[in-house]
């Protein structure tokens, strides 16, 4: 169980492990609006045998508290969020680890507190929304295909060759995605069957008015529509030790954004998880336990 501290005229909730005297990370969950339910319940508890680890649900995002409608919320709000975390818990500088969206936070954390973040570590990270959206579009052809969609396959097909703004990707893979229905999640795994992942948010604590406090972060967030500014060109900024961890059937940091991650980023390097798609650390558990533990030790 975790706590509520007041950050910055919220209440943000919080989940820390481990001692106070080990090596700190901070965990980062996508979405926007997923929560860090899943990385507490596989990697954690074994992760804080060794290092300390918060993890927090962000700003308006379930177990947090609400965002009202009159509240002004944006991407740099979750940034300063962080910062003000850190210095709560008395930590002079850690480790970030951002998965998906959470990786294009993880980046901008890194590269406005650059005396705050240690090292930087990117689990499938979308650092261009244009690039991982056209990407899951390619990923769900097949899809479409088996179950003989041949409308929707088409619109798939406009979408990854077509001239579309970020938004208007964004907005289409929300409403052509769902039409795979329970299918769509194989789009993002490979490793495990979707529904091993999806036990973990079948419990009675995750009600349908906490769920709806993250559909909000998410609007809200989207609305802002700064999170579709492409963060690639940032990458060469970023000095600090970079680590990503790859999926190698993930469809959101797609081969693009892998590359540019490779030809840009100073100090990095990149483990390939061979039988994963977007969630190493549940696909191949004990690898990236192993791998990320390594990384910050060194």
């Amino acid at each position: 169980m975790g706590n509520l501290i007041h950050i910055r005229g919220t209440r943000i909730y919080i989940e820390e492990l481990g001692q106070s005297n080990e090596e700190a990370l901070l965990y980062l969950h996508g979405g926007p609006g997923a929560s860090c339910i899943d990385f507490t319940y596989h990697q954690a508890q074994v992760l804080s045998s060794c290092i300390r680890v918060i993890a927090i649900d962000q700003r308006g995002v379930l177990r947090s508290d609400p965002i009202q409608e009159d509240d002004p919320f944006g991407i740099q709000d979750i940034i300063e969020d962080c910062e003000e975390i850190r210095k709560a818990l008395g930590i002079e500088r850690w480790s970030v680890l951002g998965h998906s969206f959470g990786g294009y936070i993880a980046l901008l954390y890194a590269h406005q507190y650059p005396n705050s973040v240690k090292k930087v570590i990117y689990e499938a990270p979308m650092f261009d929304s244009t690039l991982s959206m056209k990407s899951l579009f390619r990923f769900a052809l097949p899809l479409f295909e088996q179950e003989n969609q041949a409308d929707y396959f088409q619109e798939c097909q406009k979408y990854i060759h077509g001239t579309y703004s970020s938004s208007e990707l964004w907005n289409a893979w929300l409403q052509i995605g769902n039409q795979l229905g329970d299918k769509r999640d194989y789009v993002y795994f490979h490793g495990i069957d979707p529904l091993e992942y999806n036990k973990i948010f079948d419990n009675p604590e995750v009600t349908e008015e906490l769920l709806n406090r993250s559909y909000i972060h998410g609007r809200r967030l989207q609305e802002e529509g700064a999170f579709f500014e492409s963060l690639l060109p940032l990458l060469p900024s970023i000095q600090q030790p970079s680590l990503l961890l790859s999926g190698k059937y993930d469809p959101v940091c797609c081969e693009e954004q892998t590359r540019a991650f490779k030809d840009l980023t100073p100090n990095r390097r990149i483990i390939v998880f061979e039988d994963s798609g977007h969630f190493p650390r549940i696909e191949e558990r004990e690898k990236y336990t192993s791998e990320l533990l390594k990384f910050i030790s060194e």
